[in-house]
């Protein structure tokens, strides 16, 4: 077991177009759900804890959401504490930071916990595709954000961004990666806006979503080209970093290694064995007082195929690839000699990995490369 993510579910406000699982509003519950946490951290010790399960120590712990620095840091401090308990030298540790909730208070809190890397959510810095997205605090928060997390002695920063927002157009692209460049990151995480059906803010924004949708590939283009050009690596379909600064924890799941998931709505994945916490916080705090957390776990059962068929969809993310003989079983033999042949795909050294101009439209290649 090398990785550990824990999932902090509270908002100020939950954003439309977010399908990751969050409550928004009152944090009167974060308390007991951080004592919940610690004690789903606990029952899952035997698997953690590297003497016990003869395994490595935890190489990296994510705290997402959810907005997981609006419980402060005091909190936020007592998980990270608890987690380090498992972790090798060097481990990675992240966790995302909305830059409205970023405080010196905090950064430092989060900096003497043992955290060394912070993803800040930016999704854009101009103020009315922020003000279109929902996006709580200015634009301004941003690189204050970034100064207060470098002045509590956090190098390894990251920002994440998104294309594809209502009313914005390649000016407005190339203004936000031009802003994020000026902060100096070591990561960047660029992501089209996905929406989904039937949701509310589709209905708000369809037309201006179509037409986002249809300069995608531009939009994409525009992204690789400015990053790369800016001597950051596209080592993953939406993420790009400096060397050396590639997220280990995001790798690892595109890797198809296993991981523990705590907290509502958190999957795990560890074999063939894949569950998932209940998408509700009152429900989740149930078995803290005892109970069996696999009560509130939803399992399922992997075949080989389907872990096949994954981890070459996942491996293909990255610019490394995958060995190939780890996923032959999930291969369209003749798709990939049609694929080889059309410059989609390479084979070197026994990995199989998108060419650049497959990686334009990884997903059309994948659909065709999967064995049916």
């Amino acid at each position: 077991m090398k990785h550990l993510y824990i999932h902090f579910p509270f908002c100020e406000s939950r954003c439309d177009y977010c399908d990751f699982y969050s409550t928004a509003g009152s944090l009167g519950s974060a308390p007991a759900y951080v004592e919940a946490v610690l004690a789903e951290l606990e029952a899952e010790s035997a698997e953690l804890d590297a003497e016990s399960a003869g395994f490595e120590s935890l190489d990296t712990v994510y705290l997402g959401g959810g907005t997981p620095t609006l419980l402060g840091g005091s909190l936020l401090s007592k998980v990270i504490e608890a987690a380090r308990a498992y972790c090798g030298p060097g481990a990675e540790i992240s966790v995302e930071a909305n830059p409205s909730t970023v405080n010196r208070e905090l950064a430092e809190a989060l900096a003497e916990a043992g955290v060394n890397r912070v993803s800040l959510g930016a999704q854009s810095f101009d103020e009315i595709l922020r003000r279109n997205l929902g996006r709580r605090g200015d634009a301004a928060s941003i690189g204050m954000a970034v100064a207060v997390f470098r002045e509590a002695g956090l190098k390894n920063i990251g920002l994440d961004l998104m294309f594809g927002i209502p009313g914005q157009d390649r000016a407005a692209l190339a203004a936000d990666l031009k802003c994020a460049l000026a902060l100096e990151p070591d990561h960047i995480s660029c992501y089209e806006l996905t929406v989904k059906e039937g949701s509310s803010f589709q209905r708000r924004w369809r037309e201006e979503l179509d037409a986002a949708a249809g300069q995608g590939r531009d939009f994409y283009e525009a992204v690789v080209d400015t990053l790369e050009g800016a001597g950051f690596r596209w080592y993953e379909t939406s993420n790009f970093a400096r060397p050396g600064y590639e997220c280990r924890h995001n790798l690892g799941y595109w890797r198809g290694e296993d991981f523990i998931g705590l907290g509502a709505g958190a999957w795990s994945s560890v074999g063939p064995t894949r569950w998932r916490n209940v998408e509700d916080v009152g429900v989740y705090l149930e078995p803290a007082s005892g109970g069996d957390w696999r009560a509130i776990r939803e399992y399922e059962e992997l075949s080989p195929e389907m872990r096949g068929s994954e981890r070459l969809m996942l491996g293909l993310r990255c610019d490394e690839g995958v060995v190939r003989s780890q996923v032959a079983g999930a291969i369209d033999d003749e798709q990939e000699k049609f694929l080889l042949r059309n410059g989609f795909l390479l084979i070197d050294g026994g990995r199989i990995s998108l060419t650049r101009r497959g990686r334009f439209v990884a997903n059309e290649v994948c659909a065709r490369l999967l064995r049916d």
